[in-house]
């Protein structure tokens, strides 16, 4: 149950970033906090990565 938690919370990371590019704004704010863009997808893709890895770190001991 717990892996698949991680690989929901990866596919939503990866979701954040590619809306991103469509979103029309300068900003995007994590918790109230205003930051570039750039910095905004940085971050949100570090998280896709970790859980990513996460939940391959799970399955491959599960098997």
């Amino acid at each position: 149950m717990n892996s698949i938690i991680s690989l929901i919370i990866g596919i939503i990371a990866v979701v954040n970033v590619i809306y991103s590019f469509w979103k029309v704004s300068s900003s995007q704010s994590i918790f109230g906090i205003e930051m570039n863009n750039w910095i905004y997808r940085l971050i949100w893709s570090v998280i896709a990565v970790l859980f990513f890895y996460d939940y391959y770190k799970k399955t491959k001991l599960r098997y």
